[in-house]
């Protein structure tokens, strides 16, 4: 402090001591920002796989053509027989037991996807008589 009693800036141990502080909250807070990002992509490609499948089943209804959706073998992207594909993030992967298929009556080949990420899987279910697909989160 001058002898005026102005005080101007703030001292090394003031600074430290935020620094310190700031550093701390960086280190509770960075970990849990990743996990609720790993989270939300799970559930973004868990929204996004089941509005491919339901789109696969529009086409076949619109069309009167067989739509077919298949996985890729390493379980990062779900194709449509069209060629349009989803990749789907890194902590993501997904899985089939079968290619699917939708028919133009709106009857699909049935089976289910699993989306798997983060910790978490969802089950994504398609119906074999009416083609609806489903998806179950545990």
């Amino acid at each position: 402090m001058s002898a005026t009693g102005d005080q101007h800036g703030f001292t090394l141990l003031e600074m430290l001591v935020v620094l310190a502080i700031a550093a701390l909250i960086a280190g509770i807070g960075f970990p849990r920002l990743q996990s609720q990002i790993a989270a939300q992509e799970w559930r973004t490609g868990v929204a996004a796989v089941t509005a491919l499948l339901r789109t696969a089943r529009a086409k076949a209804l619109r069309s009167g053509q067989v739509a077919r959706v298949a996985v890729a073998a390493d379980g990062t992207a779900v194709r449509l027989d069209d060629g349009a594909a989803l990749v789907l993030p890194r902590a993501v992967s997904v899985a089939a037991d079968q290619p699917l298929a939708f028919f133009g009556d709106g009857s699909a080949s049935g089976g289910e996807v699993a989306v798997t990420g983060s910790g978490r899987m969802a089950r994504i279910a398609v119906a074999p008589a009416t083609g609806l697909v489903t998806a179950r989160t545990s």
